[in-house]
């Protein structure tokens, strides 16, 4: 089992996958994905980094009427999908933290309707 314990393990580990536009969400969430298809290592790696956003951070943020806890790491913020010992999913999109600690959207803004 894959163990993260802190932004860094999840920074080299999250390298690892290869993340794909999601096309569908392009003018209200624009995003991206990793997803384990068949692939038992990646859907290990997928669950352990849901697992860390999950069982490690208290930062929720509201969308579309439902609560996601979310972590922020170079440049990107993730979210957890669904209880991360079934999910095979792992989001992202380009917010990142200010230094004042406000959440900065404009990158991902920039992707919409595009």
């Amino acid at each position: 089992m894959i163990e993260i314990k802190n932004k860094q393990d999840f920074l080299d580990t999250v390298k690892t996958l290869s993340f794909h536009y999601a096309k569908t969400y392009t003018d209200k969430a624009p995003h991206e994905y990793a997803m384990a298809d068949e692939d038992a290592k990646v859907l290990e790696i997928i669950r352990a980094l849901n697992r860390f956003i999950q069982e490690y951070y208290d930062e929720v943020e509201l969308f579309w009427n439902k609560e996601y806890k979310v972590v922020f790491v170079d440049g990107h913020k993730y979210w957890q999908v669904g209880d991360w010992q079934i999910t095979r999913f792992l989001n992202r999109n380009w917010d990142y933290k200010n230094k004042d600690g406000t959440t900065n959207s404009s990158i991902t803004d920039s992707y919409r309707g595009s």
